[in-house]
């Protein structure tokens, strides 16, 4: 059982939030030591990431848009972006590959008096679930190697009308990543926060 440090006061909107935030570097560390040559188990979960933070703030501008629709997090980390969406009225499943997220999401949920279900999830390998209404997912392009099954998770998870928002500090393959949603029939719309690209995706038949 993880030990939990004193939560980070935030706020989003009209929203007061507190987040638990493990130690990075120490996490880091750890994997470099157990698992070197293994870049899956990198605790990328275990930061607060800006990304977050920004779609969280985007989610919350879209407030009018979130209650009873059924929201998916990929990549959620330490749940910021879940959060809000179950605060503001939608019913959330978080999901990360990093099987140690799940605590440090539940603890969140918890502190931030919200509900939400969590899932160790592999984007290569998807589920079979009802598509879902929103799609979620900030910081999810470290390795080019994954747009591919991103893309396709997406496709397959988020409903035909419904709406996917991806933010990303403009890492080398977000470009590959537009290209590869919009190839698969979406389209795209920049809502620039600050220094984070949040892109909202829709089926490109939809108006």
């Amino acid at each position: 059982m993880p030990t939990f440090p004193d939560p980070q006061s935030i706020r989003i909107g009209d929203l007061d939030l507190t987040i638990r935030v493990p130690d990075f570097d120490a996490l880091l560390d750890a994997a470099a030591q157990q698992t070197p040559n293994d870049v899956d188990t990198i605790p990328y979960y275990a930061a607060l990431w800006p990304s977050a933070s920004a779609l969280a703030e985007v989610l919350s501008d879209k407030r009018e848009t979130l209650p009873k629709r059924r929201v998916l997090e990929l990549g959620c980390g330490l749940g910021l972006p879940s959060i809000v969406a179950a605060r503001l009225g939608a019913t959330v499943t978080a999901t990360d590959f990093h099987p140690d997220a799940k605590a440090w999401c539940e603890i969140n949920a918890a502190a931030n008096h919200t509900t939400l279900t969590f899932q160790t999830y592999d984007w290569s390998q998807p589920p079979t679930w009802e598509p879902f209404d929103v799609v979620i997912g900030s910081d999810l392009i470290y390795e080019r190697r994954h747009i591919p099954a991103l893309a396709k998770c997406i496709g397959k998870l988020c409903a035909a009308n419904g709406t996917a928002l991806i933010a990303d500090p403009g890492r080398d393959g977000l470009g590959h990543f537009t290209a590869a949603m919009q190839s698969g029939g979406w389209r795209c719309e920049l809502l620039p926060r600050g220094e984070i690209y949040v892109l909202v995706f829709t089926r490109a038949g939809n108006r």
